[in-house]
């Protein structure tokens, strides 16, 4: 992978909070094809190969977990790494299968 392209990632973009349901109607989640900077410090790049959408997305969706949209959905994942930022390195390598976890970003903090 060039360090320095992006990534073409497909994701479950939620895209408006509080929709009418049913959401197979509505549609507040679309997948779309989304620009994927490579991992910076402390960042892994993983190519997720299952993930599940459960009741804390869908607390999400309809707002009794008010996010910043647009917002990817989607964890309690498992995947393989495929770019690791500098700072991680350390801990991690391409190839590594890793699981991920739900924290959703409150908008508000540093990065």
């Amino acid at each position: 992978m060039n360090a320095s392209a992006p990534a073409a990632v497909r994701a479950a973009v939620l895209e408006e909070i509080g929709a009418e349901g049913p959401y197979a109607r509505s549609r507040p989640l679309q997948v779309r094809e989304l620009g994927l900077a490579q991992p910076g410090p402390g960042e892994l790049l993983v190519r997720v190969r299952a993930a599940g959408l459960c009741h804390s997305d869908l607390s999400v969706v309809n707002g009794d977990r008010p996010r910043p949209v647009p917002m990817v959905l989607g964890h309690e994942a498992a995947g393989e790494v495929v770019a690791v930022g500098s700072s991680a390195a350390d801990r991690f390598a391409a190839g590594d299968h890793v699981v991920l976890f739900f924290v959703a970003p409150c908008g508000d903090c540093a990065r």
